[in-house]
């Protein structure tokens, strides 16, 4: 299956979660039956995601104990949200602390570095609320 666009992908996979249902299927378990290399198979689970979500079809979700599956289950589906955005909250504050705090540090004065210090530190504080938000 090498060189083959994403949507051909996306149907091995989709056709592999079909019959690993009602579990999920580990990444390794998605590119054994489906013979792509696990990048291919990456690119099928978003391909799979963008079509799930244009159609309003279940979301296709991963967890490290449930593999990918897709999931009508709320609970599933909020804590891979959470999961996702815990991601976001790190890479954001990463890339305040190791990169523009350094710049406004040595520019105070730079009018975009203090823009992009704000505007990031609000996106901070709002993945912190979601993140630690009870259903």
């Amino acid at each position: 299956m090498r060189c083959l666009p994403a949507d051909v992908h996306g149907e091995a996979v989709r056709e592999a979660l079909v019959e690993a249902r009602p579990t999920g299927a580990g990444l390794a378990q998605l590119s054994h039956s489906t013979r792509p290399t696990p990048s291919q198979v990456w690119a099928g689970i978003k391909f799979l995601r963008k079509i799930a979500a244009k159609e309003g079809l279940p979301p296709v979700t991963h967890s490290r104990s449930e593999g990918v599956q897709p999931s009508e289950d709320p609970d599933i589906r909020v804590a891979y949200e959470r999961a996702i955005l815990t991601t976001e909250l790190h890479r954001i504050t990463n890339v305040i602390t190791e990169i523009i705090a350094p710049h406004a540090k040595r520019r105070p004065s730079d009018e975009w570095v203090r823009l992009v210090l704000e505007q990031l530190g609000g996106v901070k504080a709002t993945l912190e609320v979601v993140t630690r938000m009870d259903r």
